[in-house]
């Protein structure tokens, strides 16, 4: 009778192991979060672009420089209108003269890394306006990299340690 009461509590324990140590589906594995982050990215912009006509100066004019046309940009919300941006921008820069430096302006409005080429092209240039221009627009990303160090895992230590200190 013993024998049989302790295989059953076994029986019993190995079964609420086994439970206990399945994987919990994850809660937001199904969700698609793609439109909340949209909503916030908007009103983000919304909060941004308040912010910056309180604090404008009516006499400086706009901080946000105009585009070949005069009108000024608003920035791409998707893959779509960044690509677009980026074209024009690039055949601006092609452009040579006020439009080159216009479009170094708008990379450093913008702010954006997809700029980066953009804007590396224009610290070679030879117009000193469009150097000043891209070094300007660099300035914002000088420092640490963000993308680098969340892509690349930390190095890890020898198995001894140890003995290499």
């Amino acid at each position: 009778m013993t024998q049989a009461l302790s295989g059953a509590a076994i029986a019993a324990v190995i079964a609420v192991c086994w439970l206990l140590g399945r994987p919990r589906p994850k809660i937001l594995r199904s969700t698609d979060t793609s439109a909340v982050a949209a909503l916030n990215r908007g009103q983000m912009e919304l909060v941004l672009a308040a912010s910056a006509d309180a604090n404008e100066d009516p006499d400086l004019g706009s901080a946000t420089p105009a585009m070949a046309d005069g009108t000024t940009p608003s920035w791409p919300r998707d893959q779509r209108q960044r690509g677009m941006l980026l074209r024009q921008l690039e055949q601006q820069f092609l452009a040579g003269g006020e439009p080159r430096r216009q479009a170094i302006a708008l990379c450093g409005a913008w702010n954006h890394r997809d700029t980066l080429p953009l804007i590396r092209r224009g610290l070679r240039d030879s117009d000193p306006s469009v150097v000043g221009l891209a070094a300007e627009a660099m300035a914002a990303f000088r420092g640490r990299s963000t993308a680098g160090a969340s892509a690349q895992p930390t190095a890890k230590p020898p198995r001894n340690v140890s003995r290499t200190r």
